[in-house]
């Protein structure tokens, strides 16, 4: 055989063909799966976050209400304030309700049926129906500060599933 022929035989060299995306070294696997961990646990933790939030708030904003009253002990004031903390965060934790309008007996039986008893009816909580503004207020400080507390404890649920949403 000639120096023709067998260079006309040669065949160009043929790369092999790429690797599969899926044949990755063991080491970039577990890189991959612990950057997901890491991301997914970042997520359920400021999803937590969130949706605390608004219950956190609510309790803040209660316990600022509570120590005002301590300081300057101003029963119309302590009523006034409370009141329209009730209905900012029972805004906020029933929206669909639309409940800016309700007043009197209706703002009453509504917070009594969230309470689950008559304690904003029939009981200390009756303050926050007309009475918030009569010009001398009769009102016990010291059960009516505890009712609120307990109503955001039974409608914290309402305002942690707001907040996730």
């Amino acid at each position: 055989m000639t120096v023709e022929e067998l260079l006309l035989e040669l065949k160009d060299i043929q790369p092999p063909p790429e690797p599969a995306w899926w044949l990755l070294a063991p080491a970039h696997w577990i890189a991959i799966l612990l950057l997901l961990g890491v991301a997914v646990c970042i997520w359920f933790f400021l999803r937590h976050r969130r949706s605390n939030r608004l219950a956190s708030l609510a309790e803040q904003e209660l316990q600022r209400i509570r120590s005002s009253f301590a300081r300057d002990e101003d029963s119309q004031r302590l009523a006034i304030e409370l009141s329209r903390w009730l209905k900012q965060v029972a805004i906020l934790a029933f929206p669909e309700r639309h409940l800016e309008s309700l007043s009197g007996k209706g703002w009453l039986e509504f917070l009594d049926e969230s309470l689950g008893n008559n304690n904003f009816s029939d009981g200390t909580g009756m303050v926050f129906g007309s009475m918030i503004y009569s010009k001398q207020i009769n009102l016990d400080a010291t059960q009516l500060v505890p009712l609120c507390e307990q109503w955001l404890s039974v409608i914290k649920p309402h305002l942690r599933q707001r907040g996730i949403g």
